[in-house]
């Protein structure tokens, strides 16, 4: 009586430790640049409404890898300098395997106004009289 007592408590226990394991998966995938389709090095890829707020930055072939992500419907963003910034709203994350995702971003382009530089018209004498050249 004592050992069965005894092992259905380490199987509840095993459960309970599979079940905490199992509450998490794994997102990856590629950031790619939608029109020439290069992977883009250094893009942020954040896992949204965590505290605090997780993520990654993709490596020099645009792949990133998102781990203990929690299981459900899970919100991304997805944000590269010079991109306009992607959110994908509903990525649904299960036990049964990894989420890969192929992301493609769209350059952003905007015009700048122009620099104007002007020099100040005061010209300023040499500290030194003597020097044939500026002695500043």
């Amino acid at each position: 009586m004592k050992t069965r007592t005894i092992l259905s408590f380490m199987l509840l226990i095993s459960l309970s430790a599979s079940k905490a394991i199992a509450q998490t998966q794994t997102i990856r995938g590629t950031v790619i640049d939608a029109q020439a389709n290069y992977p883009l090095i250094g893009a942020n890829v954040i896992l949204l409404d965590t505290d605090p707020i997780r993520g990654v930055s993709t490596d020099i072939d645009g792949k990133f890898v998102l781990e203990d992500v929690p299981i459900g419907r899970q919100a991304l963003s997805i944000q590269f300098i010079s991109y306009k910034s992607q959110n994908i709203p509903n990525v649904l994350v299960t036990t049964g395997k990894e989420v890969i995702l192929e992301i493609k971003l769209e350059e952003s382009v905007k015009q700048l106004k122009e620099v104007v530089i002007s020099a100040n018209g005061k010209k300023e004498l040499p500290n030194n009289e003597m020097a044939k050249v500026s002695a500043r």
